[in-house]
Order: structure tokens, then sequence, then C-alpha cells
């Protein structure tokens, strides 16, 4: 017996119908598993996974979190006054940054008030920059230990209105969403006209992890009520709206519980995955229920008849999904493995609760809105009868947009990944502006001290002073042009000394930098950076920066290729089902063109950038787009198998598959139009994208795709 164009999927439908007891019982125990599960779910708060590969720059940042024992966190306090700190508040600030030294878990507390004068004889550890009294002229002192000229970070602006308090946290004695409330509870005293605002790696992450838990019970919310509302609307029959939709949402809870089961946590990419299942779900549920509707055959001959059909669009979604395992990065092949399985599952449970449900529930008499027919057949006709100016007109259109894809820009900026409105993307400018930047940049070399020198001279110059921390500062501020020796430094703290100096053969030199891609100047001044530490001798050029830089521009290079992969990948399997290598090149052009026009629509609402969210985004909508295609021909062959000639099974199909087409592409922009409500940009730019490419699929779907079959009479049925 032949498997079919469904590859025999459909078949769990078919034995839930055969064995309903049976089919309800592994249901419901599905479904408590599923229950049980969800209160499990994690969330990512490592937010170096979003860049990291497998390159040389990325295993090199591993390699130095890996060394740091103990492993250690850094957050930034940012404390802004409405003008010139006065002596008054730069006490009580030095008060705070002494209990913050005695914090368990604290290792060490960088700020202003550490400052201390190059050592002389009578102050071994040289005198303190602030006196133990401070005093209104206190801007003299910190003017005199600038003119050392040692570059050694003061931590407090030129104006004297904004300081920064590095405090190192131990993450063996606790996470950092444990330290953060103490370290806060210090600052909420501080005196009238100051504000903090905490920022730092770790907790960058934490926002996100925060903003990702309401976010994911917002989107699924949501998601589900305004899918079944707008079925309603559009179907106007209740028990057709349950028949679609009750299948579906526990298809997407699936998904949910499946990453518990993998031990994936949720990010802002795999965020999506139920809310995007859920509305394919439901949009197989309408083809399966009009059918059921429109035949009045009963469940049976509607699993059997569109089953497989949905069965090849699980298996095109699922398969742009994998593409994307091909990617070195662990955060992106989780989300390929969640959203390929998670398809196939979400699948497997949709066909079964269908089939159960159809037992029991049969749609209503009235008939469905004539629209989406009327829309359909039109658009086909207008194919059918200017096939040649439709198929030119597609063609330039491809070649049009295909250039303004390829005149993209890849640009994957962290702070999109904050939510909308986060107040730390405007404390990070800040610090930019003020401190050079959040983000450490690490230059190790291994060359004579005169040649580091020069280099930390150099990139002193371009970073802007006090951003360049380096055993040069240090030998500086002792007083000393040569290296310093070990008895010269033991009046600098040994974990600084361990951090500047790991061995004897190499020395490390941080640099404060904005976050790369925050703009392009932040663009310039990092590959300014990186080119004269390469060009002075560098060895090592690496840092969370060095990864945002470089790691986004391969992770994109590397998600088109699975794009291509997809598409391909894709358009053989549909023509493999229908059993017609000659549908491969017609099945490419009405799908890659939606794609290049969504791609080059990024010039109107990204500015041109093309991140690793936006490709995702074009790859699984790649698959969905072929959904519409898939029912298409299924129709129209089905057609041509009872005697139609080619144009006559186009408006055949178009009339009914195309009228399902258009009401679940309305039904599916429904459904993703909740992800415009996300705090995160990359989960609206993913929903606005999916948006925009499925009605540009619906479109020429329904207008090339009659166009090319209807001048191909000699294809098989």
């Amino acid at each position: 017996m032949s498997l079919g164009i469904g590859f025999g999927a459909e078949r769990l439908g078919l034995a839930a119908i055969r064995w309903p007891k049976t089919a309800s019982a592994l249901l419901f125990a599905l479904i408590t598993l599923i229950a049980a599960s969800l209160p499990q779910l994690r969330f990512d708060d490592d937010i170096h996974r979003v860049f990291l590969t497998d390159s040389p720059v990325s295993q090199a940042q591993i390699a130095y979190r890996d060394a740091q024992s103990p492993p250690t966190s850094t957050v930034l306090a940012y404390i802004k006054a409405d003008q010139a700190f006065s002596a008054a508040q730069l006490t009580r600030l030095r008060d705070v940054t002494l209990d913050l030294e005695f914090l368990d878990g604290v290792i060490a507390v960088a700020s202003p008030f550490a400052l201390r004068f190059t050592p002389s004889a009578d102050a071994a550890k040289g005198t303190p920059v602030f006196s133990a009294e401070i005093l209104n002229n206190y801007g003299a002192d910190i003017a005199a230990f600038r003119d050392l000229g040692t570059g050694l970070p003061t931590f407090i602006n030129e104006e004297r209105t904004a300081i920064l308090i590095a405090i190192r946290v131990n993450l063996e004695h606790a996470e950092i969403a444990d330290s953060l409330p103490v370290i806060k509870a210090e600052f909420a005293t501080l005196p009238e006209g100051l504000s903090v605002v905490f920022t730092g790696e770790e907790v960058i992450s934490l926002e996100i992890v925060a903003g990702l838990k309401d976010d994911l019970i917002a989107l699924n919310l949501w998601g589900a009520l305004l899918v079944c509302f707008a079925a309603l609307v559009l179907l106007r029959d209740v028990r057709m709206v349950v028949l679609a939709a009750v299948p579906a949402l526990l298809g997407a809870a699936s998904v949910l519980a499946l990453s518990v089961w993998l031990g994936y946590p949720i990010n802002v990419l795999s965020n999506v995955i139920p809310i995007l299942l859920l509305v394919l779900g439901v949009a197989d549920g309408v083809h399966l229920a009009g059918h059921l509707k429109a035949s009045g055959k009963g469940a049976r001959a509607a699993v059997m008849r569109i089953g497989p059909a949905c069965a090849l669009t699980a298996l095109t979604t699922s398969l742009a999904f994998a593409c994307i395992m091909l990617t070195r990065n662990a955060q992106l092949f989780e989300f390929a493995v969640l959203g390929a399985l998670g398809t196939l599952l979400a699948f497997g449970v949709m066909i079964t609760a269908f089939a159960l449900l159809a037992l029991v529930i049969r749609p209503s008499a009235r008939a469905a809105p004539q629209f989406a027919s009327a829309f359909a057949v039109r658009l086909a006709e207008t194919g059918l009868c200017w096939p040649r100016g439709v198929v030119l007109g597609a063609l330039a259109l491809l070649l049009l947009s295909g250039i303004g894809y390829q005149q993209t820009k890849a640009w994957f900026p962290l702070y999109q990944n904050l939510p909308q409105g986060s107040e730390t993307v405007h404390v990070n400018d800040a610090i930019a502006k003020d401190f050079g930047g959040v983000f450490q940049m690490i230059i190790e070399v291994e060359q004579d001290w005169a040649s580091t020198a020069v280099l930390v001279a150099q990139l002193t110059r371009i970073a802007g002073p006090e951003a360049v921390l380096s055993q040069v500062g240090i030998a500086r501020w002792l007083g000393h042009e040569a290296r310093p020796s070990p008895a010269d430094l033991s009046t600098v703290p040994a974990n600084l000394i361990a951090q500047l100096s790991p061995s004897q053969s190499v020395d490390r030199i941080f640099i404060s930098v904005p976050e790369p891609m925050r703009d392009a100047a932040a663009f310039e001044l990092f590959d300014r950076l990186q080119n004269a530490a390469l060009e002075g001798g560098a060895t090592r050029v690496f840092g969370l920066p060095s990864v945002m830089r470089h790691e986004a521009v391969r992770l994109i290079s590397q998600l088109s290729f699975s794009l291509v992969l997809a598409a391909l990948g894709a358009s053989l399997i549909v023509a493999l089902a229908f059993g017609s290598l000659r549908l491969f090149p017609l099945l490419l052009v009405p799908n890659v063109l939606p794609l290049m026009v969504t791609g080059a629509s990024l010039h109107v609402w990204a500015a041109g950038q093309l991140s690793p969210t936006a490709v995702l985004a074009l790859t699984i909508a790649f698959g969905i787009a072929i959904d519409d295609t898939v029912h298409f021909l299924n129709r129209f062959y089905h057609a041509r198998g009872h005697g139609e000639t080619a144009s006559g099974a186009v408006r055949s199909a178009a009339h009914s598959a195309g009228q399902v087409m258009v009401l679940t592409t309305v039904l599916l922009s429904f459904g993703l139009a909740v992800t415009m409500l996300s705090d995160f940009f990359p989960i609206r730019l993913f929903g606005g994208m999916m948006i925009v490419t499925l009605w540009a699929a619906l479109v020429f779907d329904l207008l090339l795709l009659p166009a090319l079959l209807g001048k191909r009479e000699s294809v098989d049925a």
C-alpha cells in the first residue's frame, strides 16, 4: 500500500478513529504528562550562548571564562547626579562602597574611592585620592591623579555627575539572581538628587529572563484567545472552531513540555515556537474541519483526504527547523531541535485529537464566508488568463527583490534582545559615553615590554582616556617605565595582577568598549581597536565584544546556507511526495519569491539590517509558505485524477483549497500578530516577517502557481 504524500503519518488519526478508547487514554496520559512538565520550564540566563560558536574567537572566550577560579561576574552600578556631586553625596557613596566590600560573595569593589596616588616612602600603598573627610574641592585631587598620566580609570566622569562602581561577585558563593538584590539594598538610601541603575553581562541576562517569563505567558495566552476569536468571527461556527483550535492548543502545549524533556531552556528565539505551532495547528485544523463540513462524509474521510497534506506540511516545516542545526551555535541548535521535533510532535497530537473530536462533533450546516473563495478564484483566474505576463512579472520581481536582499547588512545587536523600554539600554549608552563602555575587550600579547607599552599608548589614543586597563598603566602609577617587579606589584591587589598577567609570558590589556553593533560609530571603534591590536603584535583578541562583532556575521552566514538548504530540501520533498521531479523548479519560484520580497523589505522596517532572527524567520517561513502550495497541489492533482484539464483543475483547487488557504492565512496573521505585543524586538521582527511572507506566499500561490500549472497540460495527474 502506498504511503501517499503524507508518508503515512495521517494513519495516526486513522488509528485513533479505529481504536478511540485506547487513543483517548493515551492522549489523556500525554496531556497529564504535559501538564506536570510545564512548571519545570527553565529560561536561558547565559548571555554568551546567544553568540558563541566553535570558532577560535568563541573558544578563546570560553577558555577564558573556564579559567576563572572562582568564576566571577561584575555588577556595574551607575550613579547619576542632577549636578556635580557634593562632598556629602560622595561621603555617603564611599560608605556604600565600604559596606559592599563586606558583603558575602563580593570579591572586590572598584570605585573612585579606591584611587591612590603613587606610592612613596611615607605611604607604601599610596595616599588615597579622597581624604578621610571629603571636601568640596575634591575635583582638584581627581585632576591631580589624572595628571599622573597613568591612563587608569577614575570611575568618575569629567563633569563629576556620574560615578561607576564595579562590584566583582563570586558566582560559586551565589548566583547573580541572589546577589543582586543584596547589592541593590546597599543603595536603597542614596541622598536626594542621586539615582542608580545596575548593569553588567549577568544583570542583562537576568533582565532578559524576567521579560521572557512574562512574554511567554502573554504570547501563548493572548495568541490562543486571538486565534480562537478570529476563527469564530471568520468561520461563524463554534463547533468548527473547537475542531480546529483544541487540537492545535494541545499540540502547542506539547512543545513547551518537550523543551523540559530535552532539557532545553527557553530563550528569546525558542519563545516564539509554541505560538508558531499553535497557529500552524489551527491552519491544519481548519483544512480538516473544512473538508469534514463540506463533504459530510465523516472523520475518517476527512483524515484520509486532508491528513496527508497536513502531514507533508508538518514535514516541510520540520525540515526547515532541522536545517538550522547546521549552525555552530548551541542556542540555535536547541531552537532547531525543539522546532523540528516539536513540529512533528504537535502534528501527531493535533491529528489524533482532531480525529477523536470529529467522531463526536459535526460542524454546522452554515456556509463558510464566500469572500475567501471569491478572492482565491479571482487571483487564480488572473494567473490563468495572463500566464506569460504573470510569470515575467514574477521573475522581474524576484530579480529586484533578490538584489534588495543582497544589499542587507549582517547586523546582530545585543541591546535588541532586551525588553522594550529597558532602562539598561540607556544606561549602557551613558556608560559608553562617560567610561568607554560596559563590555570588556581583551587583548593578549606575548612580546617585549617596550612593544606592549607602545601598543597600550596606541589603544588609549583610540579608545579614549581611562578606557584601557593594563600592567603598563600600573607601572606608570608606580612611577616606573620598565616592567615592575613582583616586589613592586605587592602593593597592587593580587587578583588584579592575576588578570593582567596570567603567566610570565602573557600580558592582558582590557579595554572598556560599547556594544560593537550598537551603532555605526561603535562598530568602527571596535574595528579600529582590533586592527591596532593585531598590527601591534597582539596574539589574541577576544572577550564578549569580539564574540558579538564576529560571531554575528558568522551565524548569519551559516543561517543563510540553512535557508538555501531548507528551500531546496522542502521543494524536493514535496516534488517527491507528488511523484514528479518536474515539480521541483515549479515549486521554487512561487515559494522563494515571497522570501526575497520579505528579505528586501528589511530596508523599510529594519534599516536594512539582516539579523539571525530575520534569517530564521525566512527559513521557517519557507517551510510554512510551502504548506499552501501543498494543499493547492493536493486539490489540483485530485481534480486531475478525476479527468479535469489543467486549467479546470486549477479552478477547482482555487475554489476548494484556495478558500481555506485565504482563511488560514488570515488566522495565521491574527495568531502571529500577538508577537507585536512582545517586549522583545527579535520576537516582533520574527512575527512581522512571518506575516509578510505568508501573505506574499498566498498571493503568489494563487496567482503564479495557476499561471505555471495552467501551461502544463501535460503534467500527469
